[in-house]
C-alpha cells in the first residue's frame, strides 16, 4: 500500500464511487415483483404487476422478502467482483 496518505484517499475513494454505483435485481418466480437495490440493500426500483397480490398480503411480503435478500446477495458478489477489479487496476498502475 501507498505511504502518502492523499493518494491512499483518492485510492480508496475511486474505490467507494466504484462500488457506490453497483445494484442487484431480482424477480420473482411469477414476475409479479421486481426489486433493485444498492449495495447497502436499500431498494433503488421496485416494480409490481397488477396481480403481485392476487395470492394474498403474506404471499406478496414473502415474494418481496425474497426478492430482497436475492437482490442484496446479487449487489453484494457484484461489488466484491468491481472492488477486486479496481483494485487490480490501481496495482498495474502502481496506486497499492
Amino acid at each position: 500500500m501507498a505511504d502518502d496518505p492523499e493518494q491512499v484517499a483518492r485510492q480508496v475513494t475511486e474505490v467507494n464511487s466504484a462500488v457506490a454505483k453497483v445494484r442487484g435485481a431480482a424477480f420473482s418466480p411469477d414476475g409479479s415483483v421486481n426489486i433493485e437495490v444498492d449495495v447497502y440493500g436499500t431498494i433503488t426500483d421496485l416494480r409490481l404487476t397488477e396481480f403481485a397480490m392476487e395470492r394474498g398480503p403474506e404471499h406478496f411480503g414473502q415474494l418481496v422478502q425474497d426478492c430482497h435478500e436475492r437482490a442484496h446477495a446479487a449487489a453484494l458478489a457484484e461489488a466484491r467482483r468491481v472492488e477486486e477489479q479496481v483494485r487490480g487496476q490501481q496495482d498495474s498502475r502502481g496506486a497499492w
